[in-house]
Formats: C-alpha cells, sequence, structure tokens
C-alpha cells in the first residue's frame, strides 16, 4: 500500500467517525430536551469530557494502523531500533487534538539533504579510491621503471665484465705467444752461439767447392750440410770464392 492508500483509508475513519459522534451529540440534546421536558430549555453549560469513540478509535484504528505503516514501510530485518527510528521519521501520523482529527504529517525535511550527504560520501569516496589508485600505479610504474634500469645495469655490467675477460685472456695469450717467440729466439741464438763456439774455420783454396769442402770435413755432401754450412756462415747459395774463411759447425 502505496501512503495516499494510508492517508484515504485515515480520512475515510474519521469521517465516519465524525459523523457517529454528531449522531450522538443530537441524540443526546435530545434526550436532554425530552428529560427537562421543554424544547427550547438550554443544555446545562457541562464540561465537555472525551468520547467514549474517541478513545476507542485511538486505541483499535490509529495505533494498529501506524504499526501496520511501520512494519509495511520502515521495518527491515535485522535493523537496529536506532535505524529504523531514523528511516521512519520520513513520515508521521500526528492527530489533531483539537478537532479530533487524524491527520497523515510528512516529515521529509531532512530527506534531501541526508541523500545529499550521502552522495557526497560516495563522491568523496570514490574520488579517494581513484587517487589511491592513481598513487599505487604511479609507484607501481616507477618500480617497473626502477627494475627495468636495475636490470639494465646489470646487464650492462655483466657485458663490460665480460669484454675486460675477453680482454685479459687475448693479452694473456699475446703475452704467452711472446713468451714463447722470446724463447725460441733465445735458444736459436744460443744455439748459434754453441754452432760458431764449436765451428772450425776452412779456407777455400783453388778448385774447391762448397760441396767438396762439406764432403771432405763432414764425409757427407748432402744438401742438409750444405744448407747447415750456409747457415753457419750467413750464405744465401752455394758459390765461394778462392781465400774465403767458412766456418764448418
Amino acid at each position: 500500500m502505496s501512503k495516499e492508500d494510508y492517508r484515504d483509508k485515515i480520512e475515510e475513519h474519521r469521517q465516519s467517525f465524525e459523523e457517529e459522534q454528531k449522531e450522538q451529540e443530537a441524540l443526546s440534546r435530545v434526550a436532554r430536551m425530552n428529560k427537562n421536558g421543554s424544547n427550547n430549555k438550554k443544555p446545562k453549560n457541562t464540561k465537555r469530557k472525551t468520547p467514549l469513540m474517541t478513545i476507542l478509535f485511538v486505541i483499535f484504528i490509529l495505533i494498529p494502523l501506524s504499526i501496520l505503516v511501520y512494519f509495511l514501510k520502515f521495518y527491515e530485518p535485522g535493523s537496529t531500533i536506532e535505524e529504523a527510528e531514523k528511516n521512519s521519521s520520513e513520515e508521521i501520523v500526528e492527530i489533531d487534538k483539537s478537532g479530533d482529527k487524524a491527520v497523515p504529517v510528512s516529515t521529509d525535511k531532512n530527506k534531501d539533504g541526508d541523500k545529499a550527504k550521502e552522495t557526497s560520501k560516495k563522491d568523496a569516496e570514490k574520488l579517494a579510491s581513484e587517487q589511491k589508485a592513481a598513487e599505487e600505479a604511479k609507484k607501481a610504474e616507477a618500480a617497473k621503471n626502477a627494475e627495468e634500469a636495475r636490470k639494465a645495469e646489470a646487464a650492462k655490467n655483466a657485458e663490460q665484465a665480460r669484454n675486460a675477460e675477453e680482454a685479459r685472456r687475448a693479452q694473456a695469450e699475446a703475452d704467452r705467444k711472446a713468451e714463447q717467440a722470446r724463447k725460441a729466439e733465445e735458444a736459436r741464438k744460443a744455439e748459434e752461439a754453441k754452432q760458431s763456439a764449436n765451428a772450425s774455420t776452412h779456407t777455400v783454396k783453388a778448385s774447391e767447392n762448397l760441396y767438396r769442402i762439406a764432403l771432405n770435413h763432414y764425409g757427407d755432401g748432402s744438401e742438409a750440410t750444405l744448407a747447415k754450412i750456409r747457415a753457419a756462415n750467413g750464405m744465401s747459395s752455394n758459390n765461394i770464392s778462392v781465400g774465403q774463411v767458412i766456418k764448418l759447425p
């Protein structure tokens, strides 16, 4: 049932109650006049008392109807009394004591204010949530950039370390080869010095050549023997001249 249905029902009860009250007053007035024996005699000015029908109306109709309206419109299972009273403040049924009338009175004074406060609160919560989400996204982006920069720096350092290690290995290999070459040269020079120290000399005579000298001295005129004699004397060929002194290693 809507609020208008409740108001119409209360208005119907009020009108029926007024009609009954008027009928009772008329009957009471006629009965008093008949009792006093004169239709023109005014009734005594007695103090008006609350009619029984008003009490019965309030007890058996208005109060149950108010309770029914409360339970149908405002009561929610599980809600506290304070919340129910706050919700029920939207509409209250008051009794006009002067005319014994039940008049529904709407009390929506704070309804718009409450809605505005609730809307403002929701907007503030939404704005705070958006700001928080933006800050978290900003922090996540900064953390991501920092992590990427850290990884890039680590990769750069690793690359530099790898290049340095390769350069060190290449330098070590070059030093090793240079050392081997130096030792080989020293060995060659030592061998030449040894051969020079042990070598005898021969003065070339007429009709002698390098082959005959090698054959006479070593008993072997092979190319290997000739190459040894040439190396000992720094010769590039087998040509010799009379009177030339040659070393015979």
